[in-house]
């Protein structure tokens, strides 16, 4: 027997309803304000771009609870999106080990204030419900089939399957397969 590891990095979007059980209020809420506020800075100080959230911390007209809601919402999207693979995943793959998870609402935006629907789509990346994850799947596999390529498609392929109904999007941006 061996075992082969694979580093998958991947996008999932938390189902509004999973975060809902737990917030006294909508995400969207937090990401449409922030757009609101980010789009009113954009427009009077001419920049061509939007910034990010940490740029609002300690401006003034900007509650500072905002900030606070945003980065809890964040620890909460985090915190549920570790449990839903752990569960999902763990009757798949012999063991499944976080490397790091990154709220993409923090991030630089990539919309700028020139684009068609640009309050709506900057909105959508203010929400602290998306996070870039990366992890390392371990697949117990026969020595016969050590050789073969067939553990990243499979980790990927299945890690997918597995996923793909219990969040709102999971796209899979990348993976390789870990030498010992």
């Amino acid at each position: 027997m061996r075992f082969d590891r694979t580093l998958v990095t991947l996008n999932v979007q938390l189902k509004a309803e999973t975060l809902q059980q737990h917030l006294p209020c909508s995400a969207s809420i937090i990401g449409r304000t922030l757009a609101t506020i980010a789009d009113d800075y954009a427009r009077s100080s001419g920049e061509g771009y939007y910034p990010a959230i940490e740029f609002f911390r300690g401006r003034e007209g900007v509650d500072p609870e905002l900030i606070e809601s945003a980065e809890q919402v964040s620890w909460l999207a985090a915190k549920l999106a570790r449990e839903i693979i752990q569960k999902q995943l763990r009757p798949i793959f012999s063991s499944v080990s976080f490397q790091s998870i990154q709220n993409l609402a923090f991030s630089m935006p990539r919309v700028r204030p020139n684009q068609k629907d640009a309050l709506e789509k900057l909105a959508q990346h203010y929400t602290p419900d998306t996070l870039k994850i990366e992890l390392v799947l371990t697949i117990m596999r026969r020595d016969s089939e050590a050789e073969d390529d067939r553990a990243e498609p499979y980790a990927r392929k299945m890690m997918f399957r597995w996923l793909e109904s219990v969040f709102e999007t999971v796209e899979v941006a990348g993976s390789s397969v870990l030498t010992s």
